[in-house]
């Protein structure tokens, strides 16, 4: 379980970290209000692939020892069905947003930022489920390579924009979107190399995408009511404050996910691994609690320390918005940890609604005291609220219910 959790955490890691050089690049070319659009628009995509997933990545983990022999109907039916999920439901939101929102408005007004941003949310979607196949092939190393081409083509593509003058908004977008598209790619030859006479083909078995679906939905509400309270804040603070605060605040949040990262990345490991071993599920619980505890708290502290001085490489304006406020939100890696192995646990062992119950409540909780307290008193008020709230909700997890 170590290395493979070592390797997925590395992953996210190399990701956000070419993440935030590729926002520290488009802060030295475009305005804030432009980088703060464009961070909102790229957290509504995302939300978008959660919304989409449908738990068809925790359905191959699930499913695939029964179909280790014969692996390539299950992962052509997942991965076909997370794109056209993922395209609908990118479609959909850029119907809501242009007759509902303001600033975001955009990705349903224009039509390159409508394609831009349906292949965005359809290819994420297709991303998210090849990372959970090499999960449960035990290859993080494949994700691995899968992020830094995604982090660097990106950052490429933007710094390459310097020397265009008049770049706007969408340009930075379409960056991003060459990054998610490459690793893609990527992913499909990686598929090839690993499992011996395999290929992606295009195709959806109605029985099995059925049965994917059936087991991947209790997991996908897992998943989804854990991860859009922090997709999320980037839209509301877009549309409720602005999109220049929303360029601070992307900044921390992005920071600070390369500690959040690690409970994460290890629960989910653990996860695969229930699902291989399920005798040995408390022993695993335990490990994944001193790993994730053991690793973030260091992190967090780093980040604390460190983080204002990572900041004014953005700018100064983002140092003075955004030191506070990360310094605040990297502690509630402590409450997640915890969290995140219960949820692995519940996963594991199909007991699924108490677990979607806790979720829910504790992001509508995080979601509310957040967004009240950043309208209300600034950014590291939300963050001190989304740790608070987080803490407070996720008490049922590493207290009571959790022994």
């Amino acid at each position: 379980m170590v290395p493979n959790s070592l390797a997925l955490i590395a992953t996210k890691v190399a990701t956000l970290g070419l993440g935030f050089l590729f926002w520290l690049v488009a802060a030295r070319v475009f305005r804030p209000e432009q980088v703060g659009l464009v961070a909102g628009v790229v957290a509504a995509a995302l939300l978008c692939v959660q919304l989409a997933l449908l738990g068809v990545g925790s359905a191959v983990i699930a499913m695939f020892p029964a179909h280790r022999d014969s692996p390539g109907r299950l992962l052509d039916t997942a991965l076909t069905t997370a794109a056209l999920s993922g395209a609908a439901v990118g479609l959909g939101f850029a119907a809501v947003a242009a007759g509902t929102f303001g600033q975001l408005g955009v990705v349903g007004t224009r039509p390159a930022f409508l394609v831009l941003f349906v292949a965005m949310s359809a290819l994420g979607t297709a991303g998210v489920v090849l990372d959970q196949i090499s999960t449960t092939l035990r290859r993080g190393d494949q994700a691995l390579s899968r992020g830094v081409l995604n982090g660097a083509l990106s950052l490429v593509a933007v710094a390459a924009l310097a020397a265009i003058s008049g770049a706007g908004a969408m340009a930075l977008f379409a960056c991003w979107v060459a990054g998610v598209a490459a690793a893609c790619a990527l992913g499909a030859a990686q598929l090839r190399w690993a499992i011996g006479r395999y290929r992606y083909r295009p195709r959806l078995e109605r029985s099995l995408a059925r049965r994917v679906v059936a087991v991947g939905l209790p997991n996908h509400a897992l998943t989804l009511a854990d991860r859009a309270p922090g997709l999320l804040l980037p839209v509301l603070v877009t549309e409720l404050m602005s999109p220049t605060a929303n360029a601070y605040w992307y900044a921390v949040w992005m920071m600070a996910w390369v500690v959040f990262v690690i409970p994460v990345q290890v629960g989910m490991t653990l996860f695969a691994e229930a699902s291989h071993r399920p005798h040995a599920i408390d022993a695993l619980v335990r490990h994944a609690i001193r790993w994730s505890l053991g690793l973030g708290v260091a992190a967090a502290a780093a980040l604390a320390v460190a983080g204002g001085l990572v900041l004014t490489l953005l700018g100064a304006r983002y140092a003075a918005a955004g030191t506070a406020p990360l310094r605040v939100l990297v502690w509630g890696l402590v409450p997640m940890a915890f969290v995140q192995a219960y949820y692995a646990r519940c996963r594991a062992a199909t007991r699924l609604s108490e677990a979607v119950a806790t979720a829910v409540a504790g992001g509508t909780l995080t979601v509310a005291a957040a967004t009240a307290a950043g309208v209300a008193w600034g950014l590291t008020a939300m963050a001190a609220a989304w740790v608070g709230a987080q803490a407070l909700a996720g008490g049922w997890a590493p207290g009571w219910r959790g022994r």
